[in-house]
């Protein structure tokens, strides 16, 4: 089994990252207009903020990918060409993934207690997630939806122990993410200042580790020359 050369790929990747902060003021920009909420009435306006986004939500991370991937392949053309290319397959790619997952979770759910439901849920979402590590970047190369599931777990099943550290920078970003949903209630009704500081951080590191992970993921898959397959 050969070596995918992950040191390499993830000065490449942290360079990319480093070399566009626009990007990442935008998602700056994002995530406080989230926390601050807390600021406002519980009634109307934050929860109209708060599914707005978490629609946006749903569109910025594929436009994103979309982004950093056209920086690595040097062919980056616009927000709207990209939103075009990527966003209806992304989404399309997500719902073929998470039929297993929802299928699962309720299987798990109908056999255990009320009290337990929570944690099954979240730890299966966690064992799909990282089962399909390399599913979205092998769909921004490809650009095939169900092509790009079957050799991204594949290629997950053929090199599980050297994706170990990308493994661990999956799991680091999702433990974040759900830190920051399910741990800081009590700082948000008590320390609102605090929680958004918090909050604001932990959404922030998250956000830079999944995307140096996808670009690291995509350095990975063109060096086995995806396209070709």
């Amino acid at each position: 089994m050969k070596s995918l050369n992950l040191k390499t790929y993830l000065l490449y990747a942290l360079y990319i990252v480093r070399t566009n902060p626009s990007i990442l003021l935008f998602l700056a920009i994002f995530g406080l207009l989230n926390g601050i909420t807390v600021y406002l009435p519980k009634e109307g306006s934050v929860q109209l903020i708060n599914t707005l986004t978490i629609l946006a939500a749903i569109f910025i991370s594929p436009v994103i990918y979309g982004i950093y991937y056209e920086k690595i392949e040097d062919k980056y053309s616009s927000i709207i060409s990209i939103f075009k290319t990527y966003v209806g397959g992304y989404l399309l790619v997500l719902f073929c993934m998470y039929i297993p997952i929802i299928t699962t979770t309720a299987l798990i759910m109908s056999a255990s207690s009320a009290a337990g439901n929570t944690g099954y849920v979240m730890i299966t979402i966690l064992i799909f997630s990282l089962l399909f590590i390399y599913v979205i970047p092998a769909y921004y190369i490809s650009g095939k939806i169900l092509e790009s599931i079957s050799y991204g777990v594949r290629f997950f099943l053929g090199n599980i122990l050297n994706s170990a550290p990308l493994l661990m920078m999956a799991l680091f970003s999702e433990l974040l993410l759900l830190l920051s949903h399910f741990q800081l209630e009590s700082v948000r009704e008590q320390t609102p200042a605090l929680f958004v500081t918090l909050d604001f951080t932990l959404y922030m590191i998250s956000s830079i580790v999944d995307f140096t992970l996808f670009i690291m993921l995509i350095y990975v898959l063109r060096n086995e020359d995806i396209k070709k397959r």
